[in-house]
């Protein structure tokens, strides 16, 4: 018996994925010779390959002359940096997977830019018809709707479509084609995955494979699938929906035994009059199963400097009442809401990854981590000392994080938690059903600050019934608490609300005074959010921009330091931020991204970044960064031209301005202006500054 488990391209591949390792750690433990592949690491690491690159400048060449004046204005912007780009390419993955230049900031950020523009390079090659790129992470297909089967059959039939056409038949149905497994099962998790997911499901069962689909995004759809035999003539021989280790190793068994598909628990597919049947449901023991298996993974290539592997607590949300998630929904064929593996066991996992791979960093997948559960956590863990884990999680702003809570999660490795504020109203809270206080979550980060432990709050504004007023109330909880949230460590952010289906918001919208457009709804067979509805009692589509215009000049002004909103010097993703919280837990954090406040006597240098990039344009100049642009003038421009020897910020400044002082210019006033060129500059990531405390200022 062999399975080949694929994971498709369309995400970030900082590290691996949960999915595949687990169904492989089931199998393996159960005899089935099994195949683990990361194909969204593979593909990705395909298309930045400096030849494939170079192909891609000369087609966006070639379409140039042909091309409408928008997309020659991109071509013409994406030619002139296309050398810079072919230079710096080939070192970016290695830099962040270095154990220094990862550690850098803006070294780090200026590797992640060179990548962003090398997917932009390939994107624009097929003219449009491809958008794809790490960050946001997104594939796109244009006038595509991953959402409709016809869209979908449309899209994965055009190998123009497919950016990875060419590694999918030189290496991954290549190399099936010598070892031909008993079945191939491709993972889906994200949307983002949809269309190179199915296109390599589809060449698959093309090729004559038995072609199993699993994950997140189609588990949502078992309704809608049992009215569409289309899909799995197109796309799959089977679709496991829900959980899926008892599922695919019975799959397995019955492949090479009776074939008698209907044995097989969570499994939609064909019958022999060729309707869809879907088979029954199956819930797993979640403390049974083994410790993931990240064998045949490489492990060393992931956009990263060591291994951040995931492990599993729990599956489902305790809590499990907020209107606005669909956790519920995924989670209903449990009677449990939340299964949870037993600490001991969570424990002897973190062990044996440890022991196996080397690995001291993970995240926690949970939707939710219990202080309690956190507690029993640390407390099996002390059974493994040499381990010294660093973990990141998602939690809720739960009044049992207490001081003693937060500094003996810290003790445990806990570097970063994950926290659903939503609002920073409290009327806006109760009314989706979040059962936390304002009050309570402004202590809750008051004691993970004080124990060192980081924290992201994600928030939103544009709720059912929302008003102005009460989105107002969010945007002020950060100005309102910057003193705790402004710590280089900590993230945050505000997005526009996104009315997802399967949701209590949802199935009850017209009490909520929200209309959806139901015949847009109808014309998508996969729906997962509504596209088209209406916030009757609450702010429209147009409000909610404008107040996250309002907001995100209102913190980029409160927080200049370490996070000029969006952007943060400290990496927010996972992966990173427990890393990056490891590295500095005992070292200082030398990084800003505007000049110190005045009086300051900490040693500053300035510095041009590498991907610095300077255009005249009239009397002045374009600064250009990997975060934004400036334009300055041409005196401005050669004050900076020098490197400074490292200076309090005043003597800096006024050494700056000393030429034009010279000038007549009064002081201050010189002062001033250079003040406000140099941290427009800082805001671009063309120029950098590093603090140089005293454990950082050489003898």
């Amino acid at each position: 018996m062999h399975a080949t488990l694929l994971f498709s391209p369309g995400t970030d591949p900082r590290s691996p994925h949960l999915a595949l390792p687990s169904l492989a750690a089931f199998l393996r433990g159960a005899g089935v010779r099994t195949t683990q592949r990361d194909v969204d690491l593979e593909g990705f690491l395909s298309l930045i390959e400096p030849a494939h690159l170079a192909e891609a400048v000369a087609a966006c060449r070639d379409r140039f002359d042909g091309a409408s004046d928008p997309e020659r204005t991109r071509l013409r912007a994406l030619l002139d940096e296309s050398d810079a780009i072919l230079e710096h390419i080939g070192a970016a993955p290695a830099q962040l997977r270095d154990p220094v230049a990862f550690y850098n900031p803006f070294a780090h950020h200026a590797a992640r830019q060179w990548i962003r523009s090398a997917l932009e390079l390939v994107s624009a090659a097929t003219g449009g018809l491809v958008d794809y790129s790490i960050e946001p992470a997104h594939y796109d297909v244009r006038d595509m709707d991953v959402m409709r089967l016809a869209d979908l059959a449309a899209a994965t039939a055009d190998p123009q479509a497919n950016l990875f056409e060419a590694y999918y038949q030189s290496d991954v149905l290549a190399d099936l084609e010598r070892d031909r497994p008993d079945l191939v099962a491709v993972s889906i998790l994200n949307l983002q995955q949809v269309i190179p997911g199915l296109t390599l499901a589809r060449r698959l069962k093309a090729a004559g494979h038995f072609v199993v689909i699993g994950g997140t995004v189609y588990t949502k759809f078992v309704g809608e699938l049992l009215q569409r035999p289309d899909f799995f003539r197109l796309f799959c021989d089977g679709l496991i929906a829900y959980e899926g280790e008892t599922a695919l190793l019975e799959l397995v068994e019955q492949l090479n035994g009776g074939r008698d598909l209907s044995q097989v628990p969570n499994l939609l597919y064909l019958d022999r009059t060729g309707r869809v049947t879907f088979t029954r449901y199956h819930v797993e023991d979640v403390s049974s199963l083994p410790t993931p298996d990240f064998d045949g993974l490489p492990l060393d290539d992931y956009l990263a400097p060591a291994p951040v592997l995931p492990i599993l607590t729990g599956k489902g949300c305790y809590f499990n009442r907020c209107k606005f998630c669909d956790i519920p929904f995924i989670n209903h064929i449990s009677k449990k809401a939340y299964r949870v593996r037993t600490p001991e066991r969570v424990a002897e996992d973190v062990a044996k990854l440890h022991e196996r791979y080397g690995a001291r960093h993970f995240e926690i997948t949970d939707e939710a981590l219990a202080p309690k559960l956190l507690l029993r956590l640390a407390d099996a863990l002390d059974d493994y000392p040499a381990v010294q884990p660093r973990f990141v999680g998602y939690a809720r702003l739960e009044p049992g994080f207490t001081p003693e809570v937060c500094r003996r999660v810290y003790e445990m490795g806990m570097r970063k938690l994950f926290f659903g504020l939503e609002s920073g109203s409290q009327a806006t809270l109760d009314h989706m059903d979040k059962g936390i206080r304002v009050d309570d979550a402004k202590v809750v980060l008051r004691n993970c600050s004080d124990a060192g432990i980081a924290f992201h709050l994600f928030s939103i504004i544009g709720f059912p019934e929302e008003n102005a007023e009460r989105a107002r109330e969010t945007a002020q909880f950060f100005v309102d608490n910057a003193a705790v949230i402004d710590h280089p460590r900590n993230t945050f952010d505000i997005h526009p609300f996104s009315l997802d289906l399967r949701t209590e918001y949802a199935e009850q919208a017209a009490s909520f005074g929200v209309e959806i457009d139901t015949h847009d709804l109808a014309g998508r067979d996969f729906p997962v959010t509504a596209m088209r509805w209406d916030n009757r009692r609450g702010l429209g589509e147009s409000d909610v921009q404008q107040l996250l215009e309002e907001f995100h000049a209102q913190l980029r002004h409160t927080y200049r330091a370490y996070h000029q909103y969006p952007l943060f010097v400290w990496p927010g993703y996972e992966e990173y931020t427990v890393l990056y919280g490891d590295h500095y837990a005992d070292r200082p954090f030398p990084f800003r991204i505007n000049l110190p406040a005045a009086h300051d006597d900490t040693p500053i240098r300035l510095v041009w970044t590498e991907q610095a990039r300077i255009k005249p344009i009239d009397d002045d100049y374009v600064v250009s960064g990997p975060f934004a642009t400036a334009r300055i003038g041409a005196s401005a421009l050669a004050l900076l031209a020098r490197p400074r020897d490292p200076l309090a910020v005043d003597d800096l400044l006024v050494g700056l301005a000393q030429r034009l002082i010279q000038h007549g210019r009064a002081k201050e006033s010189a002062v001033d202006e250079l003040r406000t060129v140099v941290d427009w500059l800082l805001h671009t990531g063309a120029l950098q500054l590093v603090s140089l405390t005293p454990e950082l200022v050489a003898p």
